[in-house]
This record gives C-alpha cells, sequence and structure tokens, in this order.
C-alpha cells in the first residue's frame, strides 16, 4: 500500500471510493443525494478546481491510499476561514475491507505534515453526529465544537512523524 498526492485523473476513482465507502459504511445515514455518481463527480471537479467550497482557500491537497494499483481510501484537506480554524478536512473514506488496519492513521499523519508547512495550529472536521466514524477524530486527539463539528486546536507539530512522498 502506497500514499501519493491524487491528481485530476483520480477524480473518478475518488468518486467511486467515496461512494462505495458510504454504501459499505454508512448505510443508515445516507441519503440518495450522497451515493449520487454524477452529483458526487461534479462536487470533486470543482473541488480540484478550487472552487468549492466557499470558506476554502486556494492551497489545497488530496493524498490516496493505492493498493494493487487501485485507490482505496482517500482524505482531502484544505486551508479554510470556517470558524476561524486554519484548515478544515473535506473528505475522509477508505474502503471497508481496508479500515482498521492502520490506513486512516496513516493518511491522517500525512495530512498533519502537510498542514505543518502551512503553520497550521488548528484544524476542522464536519461529520454527521450519528456517525459512528467520529470515533476515529477523537482518538487522534479531535474534540467536539458541536453536534456535526470536531476541531483540533493546538496542534502538536512535533507528534507529526508521517514522511510526505
Amino acid at each position: 500500500m502506497d500514499i501519493t498526492v491524487a491528481s485530476i485523473a483520480d477524480i473518478e476513482e475518488i468518486t467511486q471510493v467515496e461512494i462505495a465507502s458510504k454504501k459499505q459504511s454508512l448505510p443508515s445515514i445516507i441519503e440518495d443525494i450522497d451515493i449520487n455518481y454524477a452529483v458526487r463527480l461534479s462536487r470533486w471537479q470543482t473541488y480540484f478546481a478550487g472552487k468549492s467550497p466557499a470558506s476554502a482557500k486556494p492551497d489545497r491537497i488530496i493524498f490516496k491510499a493505492v493498493d494493487a494499483n487501485r485507490v482505496i481510501g482517500y482524505v482531502a484537506v484544505h486551508l479554510t476561514t470556517r470558524f476561524d480554524m486554519d484548515a478544515e478536512i473535506q473528505s475522509f473514506y477508505i474502503l471497508n475491507e481496508y479500515q482498521r488496519k492502520g490506513i486512516g492513521s496513516k493518511l491522517f499523519g500525512y495530512v498533519l505534515n502537510w498542514l505543518a508547512a502551512f503553520n497550521v495550529k488548528n484544524l476542522c472536521v464536519g461529520i454527521a453526529a450519528d456517525n459512528p466514524y467520529q470515533v476515529f477524530y477523537l482518538k487522534h486527539g479531535g474534540k467536539y465544537y458541536n453536534p456535526h463539528w470536531i476541531f483540533w486546536d493546538n496542534l502538536d507539530v512535533s507528534a507529526r512523524q508521517q514522511p510526505i512522498g
């Protein structure tokens, strides 16, 4: 398994991973719009073009996890103005069969290293109040901002150990 930076050429696979992961891992809390391929593909096209979300600054990156030449997970993050935070995780999905193998933690480490280059001190992520994956963010030091947002303040730069590459 390798972690690399995603490009515009990866949009279709990222869209497929997002939809498959939602169907596998969150079937009771997703709506049809959440798994509509055309809608999700368009969302990624606007994200890669730097046109969304409205609170985002231009600096952004998507790290993808690849196994046997197949994208199996990814995390998208950008600098932001939302909630007076420095950065926001836009999207973070790993195919169900690859979960609980440390891939999410590795991807999160890459995010922290990337954020260190911008001297980011705080980070937020939006997540449904009934999403069981909140525990992942809490395990990694996140705290509740409100029932739909988790944040990290005073990110510890010295704890960032995953190399970018």
